[in-house]
């Protein structure tokens, strides 16, 4: 009794002692965080403030963990990590809005436009939860390969478009929208060994495309046997390409071996600190046999006890070098918002392209004026927003932008960008350059003009029939029944098609189409946007026909649409298709349907009679609302919906 009554005490007495002790990140400017254990932020008693001065949830905010049930939001866990910061007055990281893992397995049954709906409901009801968030790693792991279900939202979010990336772009800039003074990071892994030319092509993409990225990071999750020499060119030419600030966002060491632990620790984690681009390092889990890698061999406190990698980390975060780091976030926080944004990321040679710098400030000092850069030549001065500049690409090669923004307190901020002269103009292909008028017939072959990644995508590595200056290696055939034909793409090439619909109804579609394969899913998926923003999609299944021989399918592409100019996205993700042509149809609303409030596609908010929240949802008429509430509940029963717009609600019956 005795002895267990001692073995309490010293426990006890062991744990204060810890508690007690200061962070070892005591640098105002740059933090030493740590990650969430089995789940819980004090694990067994330990106090993590007691060492960390920054949070990020292992798994407690990934999109799984909050909306495994598509009906329920779960938001225990972190809470719990973004209460514990709050209280210690430290920075908390939301990981990750849209990652192709641990994302609710309720997703994959959702097509395009569904999905696209559930990614801006998670992010509502983040917003809605937390209106301030410190943080955010906004896409995690996009690199291709790194992930294989990342095209679940690649069209949902727009798809690749002119940089490749434009989904991501677009994941930023709705993130942006609702935290503006957030600090957005793109996060991925094997950047310093495997993946670092890719993982600059992306970040890089995105900064030139006007993307409101603040930050990269590098997961670093995979630099144990890492060459010292490698790492640092690695560092070295990432920073000199990207010139943004760097994250090292989930740093660990998994080894049994406490000698090459702290080696490894000793030759990496002073170039991380010292970096003045470096904002700040987290760690990936530190208690020995609860982390992610082998047994949890990374962790650096064994038995409560710290192992020699721990012990040396402990040192030099103490020393003077390690307290007068600089970073490029005083105060850890973001000071103003800085991002060049050109009009088209690929525009015409010999037009004019608007460029513009937008620029806000969120430490209370005022902008005095903004230089913006093209080529190295300083082309304009501007002192007062909106700061928008005209300048015409001479050649296809890249424009290299520089915006320096100046502020009342004499700081200065630079951000860079660019985009690229394009060999022909973006419009429809069509004899006037007008979009063709619906309802009429669309050429398979006629596709937008633009050329590849604006009007089109190809993965072919051989040309066919040369039909058009532009279409490079798109596979088009001449036909003798059915003229010039879309030959039988792979899966993942796209054509884009300007339409102008001249009266409003219900669209519908006739397409010409043939294959040799006899899968039971063999077709393709149409989508429809507007401005940019996916509307509609329709799956096409496409019925075996033989070789270049082709039969009709019909279907409807949307519900009640008004009058205007949309683009119409043709994705080959079904196998090997040929199309030859689709008639597009405009039909009247149908009797009885009752038109909401006489406005193409708003936004609603749904609640039950009781007033409980169920969702948002996108509609145009009376029965698409029913449909759409259906794809949030199967519940029958009276359902309230209040525009977004006009804050007006309305009764709906789903039976």
């Amino acid at each position: 009794m005795r002895k267990n009554h001692f073995y309490t005490l010293l426990l006890s007495a062991t744990l204060t002692a810890i508690s007690a002790s200061a962070q070892l990140a005591t640098n105002p400017d740059k933090f030493l965080g740590n990650i969430t254990t089995s789940g819980q932020v004090n694990y067994n008693g330990f106090e993590f403030n007691s060492l960390w001065n920054q949070i990020t949830p292992e798994n407690e905010s990934k999109w799984s963990s909050v909306q495994g049930n598509r009906s329920k939001f779960d938001w225990g866990g972190c809470d719990n990590c973004v209460n514990y910061a709050r209280s210690h007055n430290f920075p908390f990281k939301f990981h990750c809005l849209i990652w192709g893992a641990q994302y609710p397995d309720w997703i994959n049954s959702l097509n395009f436009y569904d999905r696209k709906v559930a990614v801006i409901n998670w992010m509502d009801e983040i917003k809605k939860h937390y209106s301030r968030l410190d943080m955010i790693d906004v896409v995690n792991e996009a690199i291709a390969g790194h992930q294989p279900n990342t095209p679940v939202f690649i069209q949902a979010l727009g798809g690749e478009g002119m940089t490749g990336y434009d989904w991501i772009v677009k994941a930023f800039e709705m993130a942006h929208e609702r935290w503006p003074e957030s600090i957005l990071i793109y996060n991925d892994f094997n950047t310093f060994q495997y993946n670092t030319d890719q993982f600059i092509d992306l970040v890089t993409k995105l900064r030139d495309a006007g993307a409101p990225i603040d930050a990269y990071g590098c997961q670093s999750h995979d630099l144990t046997d890492c060459n010292i020499t490698t790492f640092k060119n690695s560092m070295a030419k990432l920073q000199n390409s990207i010139k943004m600030p760097m994250y090292i966002s989930e740093y660990d060491l998994g080894t049994y071996d406490d000698n090459q632990q702290k080696t490894q620790m000793q030759n990496q984690f002073p170039l991380m600190w010292e970096a003045d681009y470096c904002a700040g390092v987290t760690l990936w889990g530190f208690i020995y046999g609860h982390t992610w890698t082998e047994n949890g061999n990374s962790g650096l406190i064994k038995d409560g006890k710290d192992r020699p990698a721990m012990t040396w980390l402990r040192e030099y975060m103490a020393s003077d070098k390690a307290k007068n780091v600089k970073s490029p976030f005083p105060n850890m926080k973001k000071e103003i918002s800085l991002y060049i944004k050109p009009a088209k990321y690929k525009s015409p040679v010999g037009e004019p392209c608007d460029i513009t710098v937008s620029a806000t400030m969120h430490n209370g000092k005022a902008i005095e004026k903004v230089e913006l850069y093209v080529n190295d030549k300083l082309a304009t001065t501007m002192t007062a927003a909106p700061y928008v500049y005209q300048y015409t690409p001479e050649n296809e090669k890249k424009v290299n932008l520089k915006a320096i923004v100046y502020t009342s307190d004499g700081k200065t901020f630079e951000r860079l960008g660019g985009f690229y002269g394009s060999k022909y103009p973006q419009h429809p292909y069509t004899a006037t350059g007008e979009p063709k008028e619906i309802p009429g017939i669309v050429e398979a072959e006629d596709f937008d003009m633009g050329g590849e990644g604006i009007s089109y995508h190809t993965s072919r590595t051989s040309e066919s029939t040369i039909y058009r200056d532009d279409q490079g290696k798109v596979g088009i055939f001449a036909n003798t029944d059915a003229g010039q034909c879309i030959d039988q793409p792979n899966d993942g090439d796209w054509l884009d098609y300007t339409i102008k619909v001249t009266k409003a109804g219900k669209l519908n579609y006739e397409a010409v189409v043939g294959t040799m394969q006899k899968d039971s899913e063999v077709g393709f998926t149409m989508f429809l946007y507007k401005n940019g923003d996916l509307k509609r999609q329709t799956d096409v299944i496409v019925p075996y026909t033989g070789r270049r021989k082709f039969t009709s399918v019909k279907g409807d592409i949307s519900y009640r649409f008004s009058a205007g100019e949309y683009k119409i996205r043709v994705l080959f993700n079904k196998g090997k298709v040929s199309i030859d042509k689709i008639y597009i149809g405009t039909t009247s609303e149908a009797e009885g349907i009752e038109d909401i409030n006489n406005q193409n596609d708003q936004l609603y908010s749904v609640f039950s009679v009781a007033g409980t929240y169920v969702g948002k949802i996108e509609a145009a008429d009376y029965t698409e609302t029913v449909q759409q509430i259906r794809r949030l509940t199967n519940v029958p029963g009276v359902y309230v919906i209040k525009n977004l717009t006009n804050n007006k609600s309305k009764t709906i019956m789903m039976r």
